[in-house]
């Protein structure tokens, strides 16, 4: 069968004597990057879905850009972290550019609350009640604003990236007019927008894709061009973050920053209105009781549970009648200036969305709460997105590709698939070109007792110390959770020479630096460790698992998938609670090897991995390192790979 025009010009750049292999040192021709390359091919030529899982050094950021950008059409590219972005934007994309000999230009965009809006600046240099820091903060944003091109946050150093003062300089769609936020009247948010629409290839994160997909769903137009070709790499994250936008949040400091800006509109546009700010106070009154109402103690329940509580479910409806209230007052009002204007709008979005979450009976829509003693959050949760994410694709056309190194679980990708509604898929699966048998081992301990044993860490960190000392740290600790996290830091504090690094103590990039650097190092972490870290060579040697991360029965969302399996006639744990934990298995396993050159040992603790029927699933799944079952053995392998 002859290879079509666009897969050999993608199968030349890949070989032996291309510009690829001669501009990058060490470059290797891989058969399994080429093959992902042509199947990648094959879906843009065939406008086809394709699920790619890529085994880690696969090449599979230039397996899809290369052909990506030999089609010549508009594309964009979705990911799940900065780091990959980053990658993608500096490094890959402007050397295929040019290797490539594509004219095409590639641009980054965010959501919008990530620019400045000029016009929300001066209002809030013209509040009264600002303290002399947010003043001071105020001052730098203003400096900035003459110097910045595209009015990113990022950009600015001199004000922390979570500050409660951008929220209030930020763009923000209630503040937006059709007419007057555009690029030529210096929008910053219009100017990225009308660059992104322009570009071949665009970069987002998964968040705005989703955004853009629920804007669409709902019938509000949209925040991302449409393309030719969509990717997706980190693709395993991207059910989980669909599903929050296809549902929706109120938490209470939202309700605390809508009467913060109520209560500005009116003094700044509407003075003589003293009913609203008598009002506003009312709001603020009815949001502290219903959270006194909620407790102390952190919890989360399902809305069948919460339902029952009438005096609670009371409170929770006078928020949304003060709301109401609110909104009759401020609608005559609307036209004395944009603040009222885009507050009146906001007010609407909240009181609608409440009452959608106090009304709705779908049964594809989980409502959940979370509450501690000074906050909660109401949560609507689609169970399903397949229908609408499907709908959507099928809207939009063109070529869908879905990638990461963790897409199947035992073989299968039906559980990823079901998961987006991707009936009509090509699912494919590249081993990583690691050699797995000889760069590393994994060592499971005999005779550790359940992860439920009290005690359990204390044992875990005995049968791992040796190895510790072996390989003088250069480890990474990873927990399913902060309490098991905790207590192992208090064991190395205390008895670790080294270097002791722990999630939580400072950003995750300073953490990575620091432990690259530090003496004899151990870096614990927990949820987003597990992904996205990536040290080559003698930096990391051992990487250690105390369980097999399943997610806590008592948590919301999962009694309402599990429920809705159920009654479909499905075993809940074998269709959601085992997938979800081998991919994240999958997921920490691969902190350990990243580079043919690496060695080292992974070493997973719980004993259910061998005792329970699931267990085989869970270790079909992982790369095919050795077992060994022997400490000792495990430190003479590490002996044998010293450098």
């Amino acid at each position: 069968m002859s290879l079509s025009s666009l897969s050999k010009e993608v199968k030349d750049l890949f070989s032996k004597d291309s510009k690829i292999s001669l501009k990058i040192d060490g470059f290797e021709v891989r058969k399994v990057q080429i093959e992902m390359a042509l199947a990648v091919s094959c879906a843009i030529e065939n406008e086809e879905v394709l699920v790619a899982e890529a085994g880690t050094g696969t090449g599979k950021t230039f397996a899809y850009l290369a052909p990506a950008m030999l089609a010549g059409k508009k594309v964009i590219i979705s990911t799940a972290t900065k780091t990959l972005q980053e990658q993608l934007l500096t490094k890959d994309i402007p050397f295929l550019l040019k290797q490539c000999r594509v004219q095409g230009s590639a641009r980054l965009l965010k959501g919008r609350e990530n620019y400045l809006c000029s016009q929300r600046l001066d209002i809030a240099q013209t509040a009264e009640q600002n303290t002399k820091l947010a003043w001071k903060k105020l001052a730098l944003i203003s400096d900035w604003q003459q110097q910045t091109i595209d009015g990113d946050k990022a950009e600015l150093s001199t004000i922390a990236e979570n500050d409660f003062i951008w929220t209030k300089v930020s763009s923000r769609q209630e503040f937006c007019v059709p007419n007057g936020c555009t690029a030529d009247k210096g929008c910053f948010y219009a100017k990225v927008k009308e660059q992104a629409n322009e570009a071949q290839i665009l970069v987002v994160n998964h968040h705005l894709f989703s955004a853009d997909l629920a804007m669409r769903e709902q019938g509000f137009g949209s925040v991302l061009p449409e393309a030719d070709i969509y990717i997706f790499d980190e693709a395993h994250q991207l059910p989980d973050i669909a599903a929050q936008f296809l549902g929706f949040s109120i938490s209470r400091s939202q309700l605390d920053e809508l009467a913060r800006d109520i209560r500005n509109a009116q003094k700044a546009e509407s003075i003589e209105s003293i009913e609203i700010f008598e009002q506003v106070k009312l709001l603020e009154t009815s949001i502290q009781k219903f959270n006194l109402s909620l407790g102390k103690w952190d919890k989360r329940w399902l809305w069948e549970e919460f339902s029952t509580n009438e005096s609670v479910l009371k409170l929770l409806t006078a928020i949304k009648n003060q709301l109401g209230l609110l909104i009759d007052m401020l609608k005559p009002l609307k036209e004395r200036g944009k603040q009222i204007t885009a507050i009146y709008k906001k007010c609407q979005d909240i009181e609608g969305q409440l009452n959608t979450w106090l009304t709705t009976d779908s049964k594809n829509k989980i409502r959940w709460l979370e509450s501690s003693q000074a906050r909660f959050k109401l949560n609507l949760t689609p169970l399903s997105i397949a229908e609408q994410f499907n709908r959507q694709k099928d809207n939009l056309g063109g070529s869908w590709v879905f990638t990461s190194a963790t897409l199947s679980v035992n073989n299968d990708f039906e559980y990823f698939t079901n998961r987006l509604g991707l009936l009509d898929s090509k699912n494919i699966s590249w081993e990583s070109p690691f050699d797995f048998s000889s760069q590393a081992l994994i060592y499971h301990p005999i005779g550790l007792p359940e992860p439920r044993t009290q005690g359990y860490i204390k044992i875990c960190m005995r049968a791992v110390w040796k190895l510790l000392k072996a390989t003088e740290g250069h480890a990474f600790l990873l927990f399913t959770s902060y309490k098991a996290l905790a207590e192992a830091k208090q064991i190395l504090d205390e008895h670790w020479q080294g270097s002791v690094l722990s999630q939580g103590d400072s950003p995750k990039n300073e953490l990575i630096t620091k432990f690259k650097n530090s003496a004899s190092p151990i870096l614990l972490g927990t949820s987003s460790f597990w992904e996205g870290v990536d040290i080559r060579g003698d930096a990391l040697k051992l990487v250690m698992i105390d369980r097999i991360p399943f997610i806590p029965p008592d948590d919301p969302l999962v009694q309402a998938r599990e429920s809705a399996l159920r009654e479909k006639g499905l075993n809940s744990f074998f269709n959601f609670q085992v997938p979800e934990a081998t991919i994240g298995l999958k997921q920490g396993a691969g902190r350990l090897i990243r580079s043919t050159k690496d060695t080292g040992v992974l070493v997973i603790c719980d004993p259910r991995l061998l005792t329970k029927q699931y267990g085989r699933i869970i270790v079909n799944s992982l790369p095919p390192f050795k077992w060994v079952f022997n400490s000792q053995e495990a430190i003479d392998f590490l002996e044998e790979n010293k450098k």
